[in-house]
């Protein structure tokens, strides 16, 4: 795969899978826009890899070929997927922390049991694996110097992935899957028919207030980065917690469908997004204080120094 046509195919996985993103991305000068999407296109190719799988046994041993790739990397040798190949050059650009790569993959691996019976803790500790460990990969990109700050990143990405647990609690279910902790839903699991209402909207409830202290811990640490990606991710951040507002406008009744942010409304967060930009760097209240050590520590846990 040659570095113009892994390029050509890294932005159409982008603007296909991630709407939001998308949107966002195209905010970052072009030489960093590139490298996201081609980042973007490596964990969207693990994740349809283990979703095309015809069987589990399938899907563990693709995700198997994945990690023994990122070892290769980590080693200074070649991959042997083409698409591993994205992942090999932005090393070889930015020093990515492969550990976090290593945790995505982890993430997907858990996705191949039942998720049933999850606890707080179950909970963030896969959110930090299936997107807080691709912030932290984003941060050498977007120029992040001090890893100290990382996690800042993995905080936000901890965020977003908690409002799409939260948004997409029907689709889940119908795959027999419940990510919604069972100390928040007086201990909801999947069954046979559909889930309570009533106590999805508790669950839904309360993990939207907790995702609320992980962006403001995750917006904290923006001014970090170099000073042309701040706009993007900032934006980004605002328009994946708009979906939470409307779910919150929506008296958290996911199970009535799905929330989306609308491009008009993409565009008003944006300008909210610009106006945030050029104010002071937000002190963190208590529940974000908590976000980012909870984050801090799954980092750490990780092998990420």
């Amino acid at each position: 795969m040659s570095s113009t046509g892994s390029g050509q195919a890294a932005g159409e996985s982008i603007r296909r899978h991630s709407r939001s993103f998308s949107f966002a991305s195209r905010l970052l000068p072009a030489a960093k826009r590139a490298d996201v999407e081609r980042l973007y296109a490596w964990c969207r190719w693990c994740d349809d890899g283990v979703d095309a799988a015809t069987a589990p046994e399938a899907a563990v041993e693709f995700v198997d070929r994945a990690t023994r790739d990122v070892h290769r990397i980590a080693a200074g040798q070649s991959p042997l997927a083409g698409e591993s190949r994205w992942l090999a050059e932005l090393v070889g650009r930015h020093d990515l922390p492969l550990p976090a790569a290593l945790a995505l993959l982890e993430g997907m691996r858990s996705d191949l049991t039942p998720a049933a019976g999850f606890d707080e803790a179950d909970l963030l500790r896969y959110c930090f694996r299936v997107a807080g460990a691709v912030g932290v990969l984003m941060c050498p990109i977007l120029g992040l110097q001090d890893r100290r700050h990382l996690p800042h990143a993995a905080a936000l990405g901890i965020g977003m992935q908690l409002t799409n647990i939260a948004r997409d609690v029907a689709e889940d279910w119908g795959r027999s899957r419940c990510y919604l902790p069972v100390e928040w839903t007086d201990g909801l699991r999947p069954h046979g028919g559909p889930p309570d209402a009533e106590r999805v909207r508790r669950g839904v409830r309360t993990i939207l207030t907790v995702a609320d202290g992980y962006y403001a811990a995750g917006e904290a640490g923006i001014g970090e980065l170099d000073a042309d990606a701040r706009l993007a991710v900032r934006a980004a951040a605002r328009i994946y917690h708009g979906i939470g507002t409307r779910i919150r406008r929506r008296d958290c009744r996911v199970l009535d469908g799905r929330a989306r942010v609308s491009t008009l409304g993409k565009l008003g967060l944006f300008a909210l997004a610009v106006v945030a930009a050029g104010g002071r760097r937000p002190r963190l209240d208590d529940p974000a204080r908590r976000a980012l050590t909870t984050a801090g520590r799954l980092v750490s846990e990780c092998g990420i120094s």
